[in-house]
């Protein structure tokens, strides 16, 4: 009796083993460019997500670090809330806000080198959710890009490239202050049912008198899933000011 049992119990462990093998996809990198495409696609039309931004820019001796955390519901909507938390440092500046958005206006309270400020202003929710759909405005047209590669592992693929300069202002963030982009590349990663996890960035110029560079990298932690945002009390707003043209 006991070598059938001992025969059924190993044949349990290789068949356990077996289903806990995870194969990893071989995609070719025109299957991976498209799954990426529609990774991009998810997060366009997405009508909520929370996502984290860090990025860096230095342009001449100035250099600012921003980290971000963004909360949004039922955007395209008349409906959008929001929540966003900022932190900036610069060479000789830092600033850190929280940001809410309901009823058509955004409650701003800044504490700005350790100045406090709480203001409102009316705004429509397309013209507060465009600020931060800034990070990855389009998908990727494959005539944009070179030296393409992928990096694929049991539970994502990285697709990674050279972005074409010119085209990165209207698929990317880019601050003011870097004008004339002459290099980018570009990393995005996603999960292999095709959605965004991530994405890294970063580009600038180094021709003419004012050189600068930029990266970030955004991590996207919920998309058109429950996301849970706290409203404010008729007794917080009453602690926040209209604000004036020069604190918009």
């Amino acid at each position: 009796m006991k070598k059938p049992l001992l025969a059924l119990i190993a044949a349990l462990l290789a068949g356990a083993l077996l289903a806990c093998e995870r194969t990893i996809p071989d995609y070719s990198v025109a299957e991976a460019f498209d799954l990426m495409n529609d990774a991009i696609d998810g997060w366009l039309d997405a009508k909520s997500f929370t996502l984290s931004y860090e990025g860096t820019y230095t342009v001449g001796d100035n250099v600012s670090e921003e980290t971000m955390s963004v909360k949004l519901k039922n955007g395209g909507s008349d409906n959008l809330i929001a929540f966003v938390v900022t932190s900036i440092t610069e060479t000789d500046r830092w600033q850190q806000s929280e940001t809410q958005f309901e009823d058509g206006r955004s409650y701003a309270a800044r504490n700005e080198n350790g100045s406090i400020s709480r203001t409102w202003k009316a705004e429509t929710g397309a013209s507060f959710e465009t600020l931060y759909r800034t990070f990855l405005k389009r998908t990727i047209d494959l005539s944009d890009i070179r030296n393409e590669s992928i990096l694929v592992d049991p539970d994502q693929c990285t697709f990674l490239f050279e972005y074409d300069a010119n085209e990165i202002e209207e698929t990317f963030y880019v601050p003011p202050q870097i004008t004339n982009v002459t290099f980018a590349t570009v990393s995005v990663t996603f999960s292999h049912r095709g959605e965004l996890l991530s994405i890294d960035v970063s580009y600038g110029t180094f021709e003419g008198e004012l050189r600068g560079t930029e990266s970030y990298q955004v991590t996207f932690a919920k998309l058109d899933r429950y996301v849970v945002i706290s409203q404010m009390s008729a007794t917080e707003k009453a602690y926040y000011t209209e604000a004036t043209d020069d604190e918009e």
